[in-house]
């Protein structure tokens, strides 16, 4: 690993642009999904069609109200598709952003092998372990280097 230089992903802040798109594409979804899809009806998100179905009242057989909830059923899942891939683009942001710092922190928790060659000195000197365990373990860890 000697030349590879290890970036903590605390301080990278690509991670911010995905996060960014997915509420993007959520608000895109809720601004379309708010716009009525037609003169006298509701929109995908809020779909009462009062004036279609007074229309309706007033006018016998005009079936306005019928077709205006046909016409939201069929803008509703465009809108809701949306909607769910910004909220789906935001959380695998997230995730992608947790695993990164949980695995650089696991990588950077194992102490170097000076410093653990440090701590198996100690412990022979305290009289912790033998000779011979301590000529054992310490190249083994000299073999890692």
């Amino acid at each position: 690993m000697e030349g590879t230089v290890r970036h903590d992903p605390r301080t990278r802040r690509g991670w911010i642009w995905p996060i960014v798109a997915g509420f993007a594409v959520s608000v895109t979804g809720i601004i379309v999904g708010l716009q009525k899809v037609g003169p006298l009806c509701g929109s995908p998100l809020i779909p009462p069609s009062r004036q279609a179905e007074i229309f309706d009242a007033l006018r016998s057989g005009s079936r306005m109200a019928g077709e205006c909830y046909r016409k939201i059923d069929e803008a509703a899942a465009p809108v809701w598709m949306l909607i769910a891939a910004g909220i789906i683009m935001v959380l695998t942001a997230v995730i992608i952003r947790v695993v990164a710092i949980n695995r650089y922190t696991a990588a950077s928790a194992v102490p170097s092998v000076a410093s653990q060659i440090e701590d198996l000195e100690r412990r022979y000197r305290d009289g912790l372990i033998s000779t011979e365990e301590f000529d054992r373990k310490r190249a083994r860890l000299l073999n890692q280097l």
